[in-house]
This record gives C-alpha cells, structure tokens and sequence, in this order.
C-alpha cells in the first residue's frame, strides 16, 4: 500500500471517529477505531516484508492492545502493557540502528523529573482511590517508552522518528485520559496509532533505502 493511500483512507475514517467521540456513539467509536486498526495493520505488514519478524509481531500486538475490544478486556491493564510493548519495538530499533543515536540525558532528568511531580501532585487522590501502584506502574513504563523512542532515532538524519514520538504522546495521553475521559482517549489511541505505524514504515524504508515512489 503506498502511504498516499494510506494517509487518504486513514485520515478519511478519522472524521468517523471524531463524531463518535463528539456525541458519545459507542458503535461509531468501535466501528471506526476496528477500521482504523485493521488499516495500519495492512500498511504495516505489506510495507515491511524485509523486516526482521519480531517488529512487526511487536508493532501488531500495540495496535491490537489499543483497540476495541482489548482495550475494554484489558481495561487499566492495557496502559502499561502497551507502553512495554512499545518500549521493546523501540529498543529493538535503537540497537539495530548504527551508529546508535546518542544518550540524551537532559532529556531522560525531565521527564523522570515530570513524572515524579505528577505523581506526587495526585498522590492524596489516588491515595484515597486506592490506584497508587497502578499509577505508578503507568507512569514509570510511560517514562521509559518515551525515552526509548526518543533514543530509537537520530532524529535529525531520520525525521520519520518525529512521527513515532508524537505517536508515544499521544498513546501516554489516551491512557491518562481513559478513566477521566474515555471519548479523549480513544481519539488519542487513534491518532497515536498513526503516528507510530507511519513514522515506523517510513523509518524502516528509509533504513532499506526505498523511495517514496516505490510504495
């Protein structure tokens, strides 16, 4: 599938999705998510056939945690499961990627330095909620996905990896959103989705050296 079609099919069911969130229709909001899943799968499967078999496993098993009906199975489980998932899919990247992108340690202090305030912000509410062990292991494993993406890519020779960070953004932001705001979360989920499947097909074409073109 090139990615022209791609982006059309999936940026065409996005407005589906959109008005699911918008008047709370479940049917819509499953209906279209299931599409749009179904369709990075295709996209990602069909433009990685060289690709080693454990990203595409890794990629697939993401895909499928976010969408319906695991997401509702799995319920506040599938957030730091999907953020391990991806952690995995990333590292695999990184250290198949030489030369091997560069420590950011200014960048690692924030966000523990981030989480670290968060936490403690919502400690007496969660506190009195009895979910701190359950915050706490999203929070680290959200820590730990996004500085797996952002040390997976140089991002400045390979900028397909800016698509992949958006992506983890918005995924740590569905899953925060999920008990408050399931509607959020789900558009969340869908756009970050996009963004990782597409930023990691174009990363992996670019590190094949395909054009544009071919696909």
């Amino acid at each position: 599938m090139k990615p022209h079609v791609f982006n059309r099919l999936y940026w065409g069911i996005m407005p589906v999705l959109i008005l699911g969130c918008i008047i709370d229709s479940f049917i819509l909001m499953q209906l279209s998510m299931t599409l749009l899943a179904g369709l990075s799968v295709v996209f990602f499967i069909k433009g990685t056939r060289f690709t080693p078999p454990i990203l595409r496993i890794l990629l697939v098993i993401g895909l499928a945690i976010t969408s319906p009906p695991q997401v509702h199975l799995l319920a506040v489980a599938s957030i730091p499961l999907v953020h391990l998932v991806y952690i995995a899919f990333f590292l695999k990247i990184r250290y198949t990627n030489y030369p091997l992108p560069t420590c950011k340690w200014a960048f690692i202090f924030l966000t523990e330095a981030l989480g670290l305030a968060l936490f403690f912000y919502l400690l007496p509410r969660l506190e009195a909620d009895g979910m701190v062990w359950q915050v706490v292991a999203c929070l680290f494993t959200a820590s730990i996905a996004l500085q797996s993406v952002m040390h997976a890519f140089r991002l400045r020779e390979q900028p397909y990896g800016w698509y992949c960070l958006a992506g983890i953004i918005f995924l740590i932001a569905g899953g925060a959103l999920a008990l408050s705001y399931p509607a959020l979360s789900v558009l969340c989920y869908g756009v970050a989705n996009y963004g990782l499947v597409y930023g990691a097909t174009r990363y992996i074409w670019q590190k094949q050296g395909l054009p544009y073109a071919i696909r």
